[in-house]
């Protein structure tokens, strides 16, 4: 074998897999490419059926495409979907995913299952959990991942270390379920400890649900630098009736109650968010409170799920299904709300100065993100501030990003 394609479908989890796969490959001798492969790796998704959709018109298009290669299929694939699998396409579980290449492999000295580097980023995805103990009814990832399950904190630590030592100054903790993290050492203890790596100058928190959201860890957002002051904390719903039958473990005030806790460390912290629409049962009444919610914490990012049938999860059997039509609507309604308050979040940093790691270069701007994980981009013909964090005045809000000048 001597070319490969990973294509990675859905979550950072997945993503940090595929670095992994990534590396090990190449330190096998082989290269990536997107022609005459002899080996692709699909990692997939399947949180909701158009993630499933996306996955298997890979797979058709990979075995059109490359006839003699190999194909190996993992990550989440739910079980009415595994018959799907066309003949010749090699499928390997969650649980024994750290293997495949060595699968592949078996006769090969094969490397270690973590990352070296972060192709074509100068922000590093380290995956320290997997697996979800929480069933939440709409969710198939309990039975697509497996039960939760931490890494070594020393092993996270080497990680980091070998990182840092490629040169990248930020990274970002993901996980299947960041608060089920339950090792040698909390999370909390975990970050004290990445903090005082010299060289990382940026840590975030990939995504968390709110009732992990414990006074140690509040007390490192407030204590620790290094921490950005940028959360994406998940709601799914603005009302209470809906997150009981959802499963979630907190309701509307505590979520909001975080919230204010978060912001009185640091006045500018901000918030992103998931956010469910068309659950079953849900009435306008109960959609108007997640309006509420999302006009009241003007997130600066809030992706917008319309509600999709999982199968054999509890909400797939419940009563009251919302219809398809209705759903669209709400879905629509709330994208655009949800904008126009993140116009609101994002004009309060017009005007001031902020630090930006830049990541990339692209069309005569240098690109990068404040502490707030907001995109800002900088004309300029010079590229030595490639992965250095600069002070930038913030210019102009373009919706989506900030036009900035570096500051004299």
């Amino acid at each position: 074998m001597k070319k490969f394609k990973i294509v990675t479908i859905g979550c950072r989890a997945n993503q940090y897999e595929a670095q992994a796969y990534s590396d090990q490959l190449k330190e096998l001798g082989l290269t990536v490419s997107n022609n005459d492969l002899d080996l692709c790796i699909i990692n997939a998704c399947s949180v909701t059926k158009n993630a499933d959709k996306t996955t298997f018109n890979f797979i058709k298009q990979l075995k059109e495409k490359h006839s003699k290669a190999k194909i190996y299929l993992t990550g989440c694939v739910s079980k009415d979907n595994l018959s799907k699998i066309l003949p010749g396409i090699h499928f390997i579980s969650n649980l024994e995913k750290q293997d495949l290449i060595k699968n592949i492999f078996p006769d090969k000295k094969v490397p270690d299952f973590k990352i070296k580097n972060f192709d074509n980023r100068t922000r590093a995805f380290i995956k320290i959990q997997d697996g979800c103990n929480s069933f939440c009814s709409y969710c198939i990832i309990p039975f697509t991942r497996g039960r939760s399950r931490s890494r070594d904190s020393t092993d996270i630590i080497d990680e980091i270390k070998g990182i840092r030592d490629n040169g990248f100054k930020e990274i970002i903790l993901t996980a299947i379920n960041i608060g089920d993290f339950k090792s040698d050492i909390s999370l909390s203890e975990l970050l004290y400890e990445i903090a005082g790596i010299s060289g990382i100058e940026r840590i975030r928190l990939s995504s968390i649900d709110p009732h992990h959201i414990d006074n140690d860890l509040i007390e490192i957002y407030r204590n620790v630098e290094k921490m950005m002051p940028s959360m994406h904390l998940v709601l799914q719903s603005g009302s209470d009736k809906i997150l009981k039958e959802m499963n979630r473990k907190y309701d509307t005030k505590f979520f909001l109650e975080k919230v204010l806790k978060l912001k009185e460390v640091n006045e500018n912290f901000t918030f992103s968010s998931d956010i469910i629409v068309g659950f079953p049962s849900e009435s306008d009444e109960d959609f108007k409170k997640s309006i509420e919610i999302v006009e009241n914490v003007k997130f600066i990012k809030a992706h917008i799920f319309p509600y999709s049938n999982r199968p054999n999860t509890l909400a797939s059997k419940l009563k009251d299904q919302i219809n398809d039509k209705t759903i669209f609507e709400r879905k629509n309604k709330l994208i655009e709300i949800a904008d126009r308050n993140m116009q609101i979040a994002l004009d309060f940093f017009i005007n001031k100065e902020m630090n930006v790691l830049f990541e990339n270069y692209k069309d005569g701007y240098l690109m990068g993100h404040i502490e707030n994980n907001i995109l800002v981009k900088v004309k300029s013909t010079n590229k030595k501030n490639l992965n250095n964090i600069v002070k930038v005045f913030l210019k102009e809000n373009k919706g989506s990003y900030f036009i900035g000048e570096i500051c004299k």
